[in-house]
């Protein structure tokens, strides 16, 4: 029996997850969970972060994202022929099944719940940030769609028709913001040939949503770059609160009559 498109992304995460466990460790890896609430306390602290991540954003970063963007919308029609003559189209709605939200993020669930029995800290830690990236990035392609009101290639209006609030949805891609969010953390916690297959998974299931008409090169540039921004900010935020419970866990007291350490729990 045929098995539904969700449930083989499905298989293709838990595929790739295993790959990755597979992959050999970094040296510094953390083992032991030794906080298991930590991950309650991110998603706290990350959604409190989020308005002045929004207001100020890094300004390089944003600045090579946005002339990435510019630079690909003036190639927008020429590249979206050439990619759009590409004769494999099934192999194209293979690889664009793997950027489905509504696959990735139950995918996402099952891996940071199977992560949980594994033994290694940075195993979870990349799960939990591939998951909470999902949302934020997700949440934040919608409203860009919603503000943008681009036409999508197959509605033969151009890739220059911008109507705000109209239901236009092709920019940004939602296909590629959840492919590049998803994959990122992996990529970052371990930088192995395996994370990097992943990541040309992700681009190649962006690249599909303009073969098969869905989106503008620009579009798929865009999300990608949402997906990606999200989950580094995220593991930036995550990694620096962990180096800082380490560091404020145990701290020495001394005076003219006191010598002994202080243990903080947090």
């Amino acid at each position: 029996m045929l098995m539904s498109r969700a449930a083989t992304t499905q298989l293709i995460y838990c595929a790739l997850f295993i790959l990755l466990l597979c992959a050999p460790k970094p040296g510094h890896a953390q083992n032991g969970a030794d906080d298991p609430f930590r991950f309650v306390r991110w998603m706290g602290t990350d959604l409190k972060a989020v308005p002045r991540a929004l207001i100020h954003p890094r300004p390089v970063q944003l600045g090579v994202g946005a002339a990435s963007i510019f630079a690909v919308s003036r190639f927008d029609r020429s590249l979206s022929e050439e990619l759009t003559s590409w004769q494999n189209r099934e192999l194209m709605r293979v690889f664009e099944e793997v950027g489905d939200a509504n696959a990735a993020r139950p995918a996402a669930v099952l891996i940071f719940a199977g992560s949980l029995l594994q033994d290694n800290h940075r195993v979870q830690d990349a799960a939990f940030a591939s998951l909470e990236a999902l949302i934020f990035a997700n949440i934040l392609t919608n409203a860009l769609k919603e503000l943008s009101g681009r036409s999508r290639p197959w509605q033969e209006k151009g890739p220059d028709h911008w109507e705000p609030f109209s239901g236009g949805t092709s920019f940004p891609s939602g296909h590629a913001t959840t492919a590049f969010a998803a994959v990122t953390p992996w990529l970052i916690y371990f930088p192995h040939p395996l994370s990097y297959i992943a990541a040309g998974v992700a681009a190649t299931t962006s690249i599909s949503r303009t073969a098969l008409r869905f989106h503008w090169p620009s579009d798929i540039v865009a999300g990608g770059f949402i997906g990606y921004s999200v989950s580094a900010w995220l593991v930036r935020r995550h990694t620096s609160a962990e180096e800082e419970l380490a560091e404020d866990r145990v701290s020495p007291i001394i005076g003219p009559s006191t010598l002994g350490v202080r243990l903080s729990i947090r």
